[in-house]
């Protein structure tokens, strides 16, 4: 068995490139040999912030020989009547390249036919990896590329060399210029030799010693092994966050934790400008006390270069000090400055060129989340905070630190709201508005930040549908994925009873005033936007999509719908369910085909029994049904139609509907319609498979 080597050598590429780079040429060989009919063991895909690198070992040499039959004219044409070949099938034999002494005559469902077969060599597994090698390199799918000199190839970053072997022996190519070798380079600054390589264990060999950690695994584990001997050094705590974790990782090639500290008067800024400050901006992890769990003044920093003294902990130190006095200066100056005075500023900041001002926003936003209050039966009290709320809630925008800091927005509008003596629900709710940031995220605890963030969210979907701004695909710029999903958590979690239908109106009503749209339109596409959302969400907690489809048109109720959805999904397995189903669906059709919409019947005219029995047993459970239905019992009304079930069937078995008596085939139809509509109420059985 053989082995193919590819490393591509380059400037540092960006950390997220990293991760593109290593997925996209371990699935893009994988994908190539499998094509290729050529089968290997393993595929090692990895690198650092200068090297990408695939190995691949357990391969065999060559695709294996491959036999076709090939059908070709028909054997009238293909034959003469003494059986000799004809020239057609000469001229086929010869185009597809057959073997005539496999030509025959075959049946296949069309009549008789000439077949044939060739023979394919397979072809070496070098060739086809000469074939290919460039275009997979080129195809990375970094998202920006880059140009240099006078080359026209591109890639993330400027690359140096490539090494390509196969067995030990190299395996040539080129790209502008770039031609492949067996030679690297070790660490940029801790290693100045040229090094070559003879097989994958060597590379890996070599490059330990050069101070090169090919393996993003490796190198990770070591980050964390430093990390945990500092904080037990210094008795601090360390949130090691494993986004963070994984940019560093990708950011060295031999890594080395090193411990800096900040002056303890920068522990009077609020923690979340000193995390953001570290963990952001500077890629710092940051640390805790251990007594009382607090932000600590020490840091650690992840170098790629081995400390010799202590200029990079300085370095690290000066670049952490520099920011946290700007962050400090801001806050001094910002406290001093109403966030109510800020408001009026708003009014200078577009937030969509069509769809109006920062401030605009904040007015309508405000006017969605009074008519929640009014939806949700909230006290006086509850109402005013929520107005103040919807007020203050943008003002930090136009703040210096939120300016320096964009990422602290609310989290400022909190600490400034609190300083100023705005009440503990105002400012704890204009950080929580914008609650839940992304998925799995948190959701508001106060009444005021969870009222606020439905309005605000709303105000954005259907700002942005009402000028076409549609999510397609991964374009989403105004992410209304994430709105429409956090809506729905804080719905579900508050347990607020809201008509969807009703909010989307009101947002829409107030959007009328600045934007020009087709209402109904709009609406209608709003609305099936949340829907699909929601369903994604539940069909996620592994309730039935059927089940979903079958609810999500009875209510705008997402707590009704959650609640009927589960239901049906959970009797979905049960025999006297989906005979009922399958009934529902017989009935509608029925109705369908006669066109019959009407519900009135005469029982006098019901002159079977078993017509009459079923009509005795509807009737018996009808006022215990819409009782369950009424306190949201969706899994007793269910088990009440249930009932239904064998003077169903019985009906069916034993009762002919379409009648040639018109009096007697329209009762029975409007029977039916009448006991259609019965089963709507939980739902369109239609839909269940």
């Amino acid at each position: 068995m053989s082995y193919y080597f590819l490393e591509i050598l380059s400037e540092e590429i960006p950390a997220d490139f990293v991760n593109v780079g290593i997925d996209y040429l371990g699935t893009a060989f994988e994908n190539l040999f499998k094509e290729n009919r050529i089968t290997f063991e393993k595929i090692v895909s990895d690198g650092t912030p200068r090297r990408l690198f695939v190995w691949v070992s357990g391969l065999v040499d060559h695709q294996p020989d491959q036999e076709e039959e090939i059908v070709g004219p028909p054997a009238s044409a293909a034959f003469d009547p003494e059986g000799n070949l004809t020239n057609v099938a000469l001229n086929f034999a010869k185009a597809k390249q057959l073997d005539l002494a496999t030509l025959k005559k075959i049946n296949t469902p069309k009549g008789e036919y000439l077949a044939g077969k060739r023979f394919i060599k397979g072809r070496s597994t070098k060739e086809i990896i000469s074939e290919n090698i460039v275009k997979l390199i080129q195809n990375i799918p970094f998202k920006k590329t880059m140009r240099w000199g006078d080359k026209s190839f591109r890639f993330g970053r400027p690359v140096k060399s490539f090494i390509s072997l196969y067995d030990g022996e190299l395996l040539p190519f080129g790209i502008d210029g770039i031609e492949a070798s067996d030679i690297t380079a070790g660490h940029r600054f801790m290693w100045k030799d040229s090094i070559k390589i003879d097989s994958p264990e060597d590379y890996f060999h070599k490059l330990k010693n050069a101070f090169v950690v090919p393996e993003k695994g490796a190198r990770r584990e070591m980050i964390v092994s430093d990390i945990l001997s500092i904080a037990h050094q210094y008795e601090v705590d360390v949130d090691i966050d494993e986004s963070l974790l994984d940019t560093v990782t990708n950011l060295v090639e031999y890594p080395f934790a090193v411990l800096g500290s900040f002056s303890e008067e920068f522990l009077q800024l609020p923690e979340e400008v000193l995390i953001t400050s570290m963990k952001n901006h500077q890629k710092y992890f940051y640390t805790k006390n251990r007594k009382n769990g607090k932000i600590s003044n020490y840091f650690i920093g992840i170098s790629n270069t081995k400390p010799v003294n202590d200029n990079i902990r300085k370095g690290y130190e000066r670049v952490l000090r520099a920011r946290l006095k700007d962050a400090a200066f801001f806050f001094e100056n910002d406290k001093n400055v109403p966030l109510e005075s800020r408001v009026e500023e708003l009014k200078k900041v577009v937030y969509q060129e069509k769809l109006g001002t920062s401030y605009e926003k904040m007015e309508r936003f405000r006017e969605v989340s009074r008519y929640l209050t009014e939806v949700l039966n909230l006290s006086v009290e509850e109402r005013k905070l929520i107005d103040r709320t919807a007020y203050l809630c943008k003002a930090d925008l136009m703040t210096e630190m939120v300016y320096e800091f964009p990422e602290l927005q609310g989290v400022m509008g909190r600490e400034y709201g609190r300083i100023q003596g705005e009440p503990q629900e105002v400012y704890i709710g204009i950080y929580e508005h914008y609650l839940p940031k992304f998925s799995g995220d948190k959701i508001p605890a106060t009444i005021t930040g969870a009222v606020v963030s439905i309005a605000d969210k709303i105000d954005t979907i259907c700002g942005c549908f009402s000028i076409g701004l549609i999510p397609t695909g991964n374009n989403d710029p105004y992410a209304l994925r994430r709105n429409t999903i956090g809506i729905i958590q804080i719905i579900r979690q508050k347990s607020f009873r809201i008509d969807i239908d009703k909010l989307v109106s009101k947002s829409l009503d107030v959007l009328k005033s600045k934007v020009n749209f087709d209402l109904e339109m709009v609406k209608d596409q709003v609305m099936e936007f949340i829907k699909q959302r929601y369903k994604q969400v539940l069909i996620s907690e592994g309730i039935a999509s059927d089940a979903i489809d079958a609810s999500i048109d009875l209510f705008n109720d997402l707590i009704k719908i959650e609640k009927l959805a589960s239901t049906l999904s959970d009797a979905k397995g049960k025999d006297s369910f989906n005979s009922i189903a399958q009934s529902y669906k017989r009935i509608n059709n029925i109705l369908k085909k006669a066109n019959h919409t009407r519900t009135d019947y005469n029982s006098e005219i019901l002159t079977e029994e078993t017509e009459r029995k079923l009509l005795g047993k509807i009737n018996g459970i009808k006022n215990d049904f819409m009782i369950y239905l009424n306190k949201e019992e969706y899994g007793d009304g269910l088990n009440a139609l249930l009932q239904l079930e064998p003077y169903i069937n019985e009906f069916f078995d034993k009762v002919m509907v379409m009648v040639e008596d018109r009096n007697v085939r329209e009762n029975r139809l409007s029977m039916l319609c009448s006991l259609k509509q019965l089963f709507d109420k939980i739902g369109n059985l239609s839909m269940i498979n």
